[in-house]
């Protein structure tokens, strides 16, 4: 419990910090906006990306009505980037995406924002309360499929957009929403039907469906659409290395199946029904001749004979 009391402690005075206003020697008006883009030119040639977001800030402050102004929620976003705070550049590149009517930057700034997104997906945090100064440590996987979002309506027909359908996917099947993922993956094979981007898709989708066999309950009809899944993977990429990958997870698929069969076998062996249990094992090896619970029916039914 101390603990606890002592990291929001640490959290709060850090907050309070992050409140207090920017002091200047001078007042930030005294100067004029081409001053002021003169100082924040400097700073972003001197990767002092701190100085660069106070010096935009205060020109987006003080001169709103500035030809500069329409391009800071980029360099904001930009600065923000190369500090690690991914939230706060997320926002400000999405505020210049939204609200900027000079995009000369938006194919930097939609780049950046997948960029962004996969890193979350890839395990970078974001930070306690949003806050520059608190540490990351809270998974931003959520962040992540909004932003693959973005990019998916903003730039439907690109690369980033097909990468983007790949690894809003992935989260969605973590999340175990599984239905939601697999029309995520098929969005994606319609859409890019020839690309690596597509084979890797299928491949997806044999995991997500070993991972739903694994984790919800068994559905023979998830198995047909697994081994559907599959034939469709070989008549698109005939040659593709990743078909040997997609045969094993349907193998292991099988397995849980067979498994699950074999199992309840052994429990009627166990209950003295071996009549029953005899049944059992002739359907592991009917169904699922390939599988290691096979191997073991077989042995079992050679025994009774």
């Amino acid at each position: 419990m101390g603990k606890i009391f002592l990291v929001f402690g640490v959290a709060l005075s850090l907050f309070a910090l992050e409140e207090e206003e920017l002091t200047w020697e001078e007042d930030p008006s005294a100067a004029t906006a081409v001053e002021y883009n003169g100082y924040l030119q400097e700073a972003l040639a001197d990767k002092d990306w701190w100085a660069a977001v106070d010096f935009a800030n205060i020109i987006a402050y003080n001169f709103p009505s500035s030809p500069f102004s329409q391009e800071l929620p980029y360099l904001i976003g930009y600065s923000y980037c190369q500090l690690g705070q991914y939230e706060l550049a997320n926002k400000s590149l999405s505020a210049y995406l939204n609200h900027s009517t000079n995009h000369a930057h938006f194919e930097e700034a939609i780049r950046m924002k997948f960029e962004i997104a996969e890193g979350f997906l890839h395990g970078k945090k974001k930070r306690l309360f949003g806050s520059p100064k608190m540490p990351a440590w809270l998974s931003a996987k959520e962040n992540a499929l909004e932003i693959y979002d973005e990019v998916i309506a903003t730039v439907p027909h690109s690369e980033m957009a097909a990468i983007s359908l790949l690894g809003k996917a992935k989260i969605q099947a973590e999340f175990e929403d599984y239905k939601p993922a697999i029309e995520t993956l098929t969005t994606l094979i319609r859409r890019f039907p020839k690309t690596d981007v597509a084979a890797q898709a299928y491949l997806e989708i044999a995991r997500v469906y070993f991972d739903q066999s694994q984790k919800k309950c068994l559905d023979l009809d998830i198995l047909d659409l697994a081994e559907v899944n599959l034939r469709k993977f070989k008549g698109a990429f005939p040659r593709e290395s990743r078909i040997e990958e997609a045969e094993k997870i349907l193998l292991d698929t099988n397995e849980l199946f067979a498994a699950n069969l074999l199992e309840t076998g052994n429990f009627f062996e166990r209950t003295k029904k071996p009549a029953a249990s005899m049944i059992y094992y002739t359907r592991v090896l009917a169904k699922y001749p390939n599988t290691k619970a096979a191997v073991v029916a077989r042995e079992k039914l050679a025994k009774s004979r």
